[in-house]
């Protein structure tokens, strides 16, 4: 978008310009003042080095708009514009409109996506209006007034009213769909909540969108303006009337009325399950900002563009280490980073207030947090964490603030005033076997992650809950809400004899579709922490181990003695189960400090997976010997990931048999009938799967990166993420010929992707071939129950049906009709 620059002897004066042309459009416009000088007698007067920084505030490749009073004013822009360098001035203008009526001309334009040449016609021609309502015909039609015209022929304003169906509203990641799928658009969008007889807002915006506060059964109006704006409208259109690819059911506990028994405390239930422990406190440490000043406004705004830089890197290693829903939650973390209306306001801060950009980032943060609280929905209310979290990231980077990892001792129930998403994520279900919060909501992303991890959380349990005294004894229900301090006999037996779900009855029986046809349920693990909780969920074996936590987290690459130490202890865990064990896969977007790895523009198309360890053989045959040496008593299987084409195989098997001579030498027992197999998720490993099934022993389809390969999306990538979906036909007919190829030739065939986690898409894995599942170990009984209640000829008719639909939306939609 075009970025504006308002110079003028007074400081008031473009504080004023700026005001009033805000309110001439709800789209954010980048605007910058440089005006005044830092004298307290005499603080009339303009500054070229201002003027300079103020360019660069909003500069980007659309152009920036330069508009000035009189005087020295227009020497300081003449000056501003010889410091910049030559690629950055042929895209700046300065403007000889007048200053008040260009600035609002100019912005208009700008806001409704005009290009820089229709925005200085504009400009130039903002006293027209005027000119014509007192009579003076004097006006010179200039080029600039030819192209307004042109410009003001622009298509018709579109709309379209729809009706949301989601039972939570437009919250977090529908609302991040639909910001998404709008930016994919050239045309002006706007979203309106008509039940509440809202104003519109841009729909390209996260954090306008979310506060609209729509709901279920609310009526929204979208509208379009611009060359694609049929196609947008058609595009969100099914969006909307697709409950935005939701397949799962929230649940929104209402809170219960406080105990009036000091032995007990009853808050809102967040996640399911119980635990007796002793209590360990946690208090996170909030950086201290002081209201300073800065006299390097340009020299702050760099420091915070860093600070977002590092905090994107970081949310994005988080949504990829996540294969299961709370991965979108980060996605949806990352638009907040690129939401204009906070950027423009904490701009406006740095710039025109002096501020620190820590002192600017944190006040901005603290005002889009209070919108959302401000807001009656209590769904949308607990938004209002994730803003907060986001912004604590970005304020510990601006001010050095590390936060070490949660680690504890011992075991016990984590007792906190309210945890992020992202604290939850790294937390360790066999240290933390409880979580209760002081604050908090059961609808918060935190609460999803607990419920994903089967750790039990209760929140709003209110003050009393932090003064409980150190180290004493609680019992929990995640069901109910209820903990008992200090619990007796009887309410230990009570909780013990609590019923539970009935999905979870099953969870220990084999899953048999109702003719007979048996699937193998594995599990997906990241290490010793969540092996037996996958066990106790009713996991038939390990599909999936995915070995990174064992690199990710040294000074060093792990020895061959610590790496047999950790896979002898699952197996353990595993007894006579599968353990599939899948060798390290890092690269670019996943670094260890010890590889060197030089900087890549797309690290997912760069050194990673396969190429990676076949390019550091020392390290890899590390690795292959502990798993061998581990195989030795234990029921392990071996996977190569990001495998794409026939050599790599070849070359990975040729040092696994060096490997094994190694081990046969020197007297060490292992498996020599070990299976091997590969990762299936490059669409080139699908094109010539008949002929890699003749060199490994089993496949297993990993559906994440199946799908950003196959649709071409990153799916850490905001813009673009909602493409990268499983239930897209061209994935699942990826998915049909990868089976194909591994059943002609004989060998197993899993999926272990997110996919094999949603219950919707049982039926077409099902009716697709697929005979084993690996997913993550709370939707394991959910899983059994699907399977349970199918026929393959059912599963077979719906694989066949879904397989002839347009898009990902249409699967949905079929599903949610036929299931």
């Amino acid at each position: 978008m075009i970025g504006l620059v308002i110079i003028s002897h007074s400081a008031k004066l473009a504080a004023g310009v700026e005001e009033l042309a805000r309110q001439m459009t709800r789209v954010p416009v980048p605007i910058a003042l440089a005006a005044g000088i830092d004298d307290s007698e005499n603080p009339f007067g303009t500054d070229a080095i201002n003027v300079q920084a103020a360019i660069e505030s909003v500069y980007s490749e659309a152009g920036v708009l330069v508009l000035m009073d009189l005087g020295s004013a227009i020497l300081s822009a003449e000056m501003a514009l010889e410091f910049l360098p030559q690629e950055q001035r042929k895209n700046v203008r300065l403007c000889a409109a007048p200053l008040v009526e260009g600035a609002i001309a100019a912005v208009v334009e700008a806001a409704a996506g005009a290009n820089l040449e229709q925005v200085v016609a504009s400009a130039t021609s903002a006293l027209g209006a005027k000119a014509s309502q007192l009579g003076e015909v004097s006006i010179i039609e200039t080029q600039g007034d030819r192209q307004l015209t042109n410009n003001s022929q622009r298509s018709l304003k579109q709309e379209i009213r729809l009706t949301v169906q989601n039972k939570q509203g437009l919250h977090a990641r529908p609302a991040a769909k639909l910001v998404t799928t709008a930016a994919r658009f050239q045309c002006q969008i706007e979203i309106q909540n008509l039940s509440i007889n809202s104003q519109p807002v841009n729909a390209k915006s996260i954090n306008q969108v979310m506060l609209l506060g729509i709901r279920k059964g609310h009526q929204i109006a979208i509208t379009a303006e611009g060359n694609d704006s049929t196609v947008a409208l058609a595009t969100l259109q099914k969006l909307v009337e697709d409950r935005f690819g939701e397949s799962f059911v929230y649940s929104s506990p209402s809170p219960a009325s406080p105990s009036s028994h000091t032995s007990s405390l009853q808050g809102i239930p967040a996640s399911p399950g119980m635990a007796i422990a002793s209590v360990i406190f946690y208090q996170p440490s909030i950086p201290e900002v002081t209201d300073e000043r800065s006299e390097n406004a340009s020299q702050e705004w760099q420091k915070l563009q860093l600070a977002i830089q590092t905090a994107t890197k970081q949310i994005q290693n988080l949504a990829r280490e996540r294969a299961d829903e709370s991965a979108s939650i980060f996605q949806a973390h990352l638009l907040y980073l690129e939401e204009p209306a906070l950027l423009n306001r904490v701009k406006q801060l740095i710039f025109d207030r002096q501020r620190s950009a820590a002192s600017a980032w944190k006040s901005a943060i603290e005002e889009m947090v209070a919108s959302y609280q401000a807001l009656e929905d209590t769904y949308l209310q607990a938004r209002a964490s994730d803003v907060k979290e986001v912004g604590l990231r970005v304020l510990r980077l601006l001010t050095g603030d590390d936060t070490a990892p949660l680690d504890f001792p011992e075991p016990g129930i984590l007792i906190a005033p309210d945890l992020t998403a992202s604290e939850v994520v790294h937390l360790k279900s066999n240290q933390v076997l409880g979580i209760c919060t002081a604050e908090g909501s059961a609808t918060a992303h935190s609460a999803l992650i607990a419920n994903q991890l089967g750790i039990p959380m209760i929140v709003g349990l209110g003050k009393d809950l932090l003064s409980l005294p150190a180290n004493i004894e609680l019992a929990m229900d995640g069901t109910t809400g209820q903990i008992w301090i200090e619990p007796t006999t009887e309410q230990r037996q009570k909780l013990l004899l609590e019923p539970i779900d009935p999905t979870k009855k099953t969870r220990f029986k084999e899953a048999i579709t109702l003719d007979g046809h048996r699937i193998s349920i594995l599990a997906n693990i990241l290490g010793v922490t969540n092996a037996q909780f996958a066990v106790d969920s009713g996991a038939e074996g390990m599909g999936l181990l995915r070995t990174e936590f064992l690199y990710l987290d040294c000074l060093t690459s792990p020895t061959e003695e610590e790496q047999l130490a950790t896979y002898q202890a699952i197996a353990a865990i595993m007894d006579t189960r599968p353990l599939t064990i899948r060798t390290l896969d890092i690269g670019g977007d996943k670094p260890i400090s010890y590889v060197k790895m030089p900087p890549e523009n797309n690290p997912f198309l760069g050194w990673r997976g396969i190429r990676q360890s076949l390019d550091c053989p020392e390290m890899l045959k590390t690795q292959l010997r502990a798993i061998l040496r581990a195989s030795g008593k234990h029921n392990i299987k071996l996977m190569f990931p990001m495998v794409a084409s026939l050599p790599e195989v070849r070359t990975a098997k040729k040092m696994l048999k060096e490997v094994q001579m190694e081990l046969r030498e020197e007297g060490i027992n292992f498996d020599e009938q070990m299976p091997v197999g590969i990762m299936v998720e490059v669409p080139a490993a699908v094109a010539i799967a008949d002929q890699l099934a003749t060199e490994v022993d089993f496949f297993s389809i990993g559906t994440n990166d199946l799908s950003q390969y196959t649709m071409a999306a990153d799916r850490t990538n905001p813009k673009v993420a909602p493409l990268a979906d499983a239930f897209a036909p061209a994935v699942l007919r990826m998915i049909q010929q990868t089976v194909s190829a591994a059943c002609k030739a004989g060998i197993g065939v899993s999926v272990c992707g997110q996919l094999a986690s949603e219950p919707a898409a049982i039926p077409i894995l099902l009716g697709l071939g697929v005979t084993e599942l690996s997913v993550n170990p709370p939707a394991i009984s959910k899983v059994k129950a699907e399977i349970a209640r199918l026929t393959m000829d059912r599963a077979i008719a719906i694989a066949n049906a879904v397989l002839q639909l347009d898009s990902a939306e249409a699967v949905r939609s079929y599903l949610l009709e036929k299931i």
